[in-house]
């Protein structure tokens, strides 16, 4: 079977090629206006602690129907592993994974109706998303996820965004394959902020995946931040930094972790304190852009609005005429006016990647996709 007749059996599900933002707000018509027909959102956990469904669980679902109405179709991200261990489930064990297929099929039935994408969970190769769960561990926690959202909805769409071509991660990848029934591999991909490479580099980063699994790719999330520095190649910044708290570099801080744990502002310390004790190095390295709020990648596009309107105008042209793409789902359409992972207002890295402003006004950007997206 080649690619065209795997894509247009997705298709037959999802309706052609989605185009979709990452947290909207029910701003219907400027989000359909711009050629959007997805919105991708984070399930909240449907249980109380006596098992009652939550009333911010049925909001949830009450908007996604909304949404829908109004001509938006959710991809609906199922819970992480945090939301299972505060609910006094722990997926470490083999009792928590069967409870957690339990509640993913529970969300999957529940929103049959509805037409959703369903991806399960987010990254866990990201350390701030797996905690305190290790690799290993996180692999089956996303089966047992994939399981359960299956066994709800035997025809529905599923897949995940855990698909990487890093750390061993592709041979992991291929076991989740094998024990699962994904419709699709999903990716994120941030060349140009987080990570180095141009516009063609996603193009390429496509290729490899469909290599990898043999199945449709659904991008689903990528951007570019308009706001920040960078950080010279050499590092030399995230050195400093530690030197200016009495770390002689990197042995000196894996000498003395907790030492550095206790300098870092309250939601990295809380990422440094529960995520498993193997991840706690890397941990500190992903935190550096954070603290020197920095970005550690090569300047493709400048960091301001003009330069993420241009890194739109470039990349969508490309990824719309790519032959093993199904979707594309842009990360975000609001400013934040704080980091979700540090709390810091003047932290570049979660701040700036809305089309819009956090005052609802449109940036440069959100004229070029809708130019390029309605076409």
């Amino acid at each position: 079977m080649n690619m065209e007749d795997i894509r247009t059996s997705l298709y037959a599900k999802t309706g052609g090629f989605m185009k979709g933002i990452c947290h909207p707000h029910p701003e219907y018509d400027r989000l359909t206006g711009a050629g959007f027909g997805w919105i991708r959102r984070d399930v909240p956990y449907p249980f109380d602690m006596d098992g009652n469904i939550t009333e911010s669980y049925r909001r949830f679902r009450e908007e996604a129907r909304i949404y829908a109405e109004n001509g938006l179709r959710s991809i609906v991200i199922s819970p992480y592993p945090s939301a299972f261990l505060a609910h006094g489930i722990d997926p470490r064990t083999p009792e928590g994974l069967v409870r957690v297929r339990e509640v993913c099929a529970f969300l999957a039935a529940d929103y049959r109706e509805l037409n959703v994408c369903w991806q399960a969970t987010n990254e866990l190769f990201v350390i701030h998303f797996r905690k305190p769960l290790n690799i290993p561990e996180s692999v089956e926690f996303l089966v047992a996820s994939l399981q359960g959202l299956r066994a709800g909805d035997p025809d529905g769409v599923i897949g995940h965004n855990t698909v990487s071509l890093d750390d061993g991660w592709d041979d992991l990848c291929r076991d989740i394959d094998r024990r699962t029934e994904c419709d699709y591999f999903g990716f994120d991909l941030y060349n140009g902020t987080w990570s180095n490479g141009d516009t063609d580099s996603y193009i390429a980063r496509i290729r490899d995946l469909y290599e990898l699994c043999r199945k449709p790719i659904i991008l689903m999330e990528f951007g570019f931040a308009s706001l920040g520095g960078n950080a010279h190649a050499d590092r030399r910044e995230a050195y400093e930094y530690l030197e200016n708290l009495g770390f002689h570099g990197m042995e000196d801080l894996k000498a003395r972790p907790d030492d550095f744990i206790a300098t870092l502002p309250p939601s990295l310390k809380h990422t440094a304190e529960h995520c498993a004790r193997e991840d706690l190095i890397p941990a500190f390295v992903d935190m550096m852009p954070h603290l020197t709020k920095l970005w550690f990648s090569e300047m493709v596009f400048p960091h301001d609005e003009e330069g993420q309107a241009a890194f739109y105008a470039e990349l969508l042209p490309k990824l719309l005429a790519d032959p093993y793409l199904a979707g594309a789902i842009l990360y975000c359409w609001q400013d934040s006016h704080s980091c979700f992972t540090c709390g810091a207002s003047d932290c570049p890295c979660e701040t700036a990647w809305g089309i819009t402003r956090c005052d609802g006004t449109a940036k440069p950007a959100y004229d070029t996709i809708r130019e390029i997206f309605t076409k």
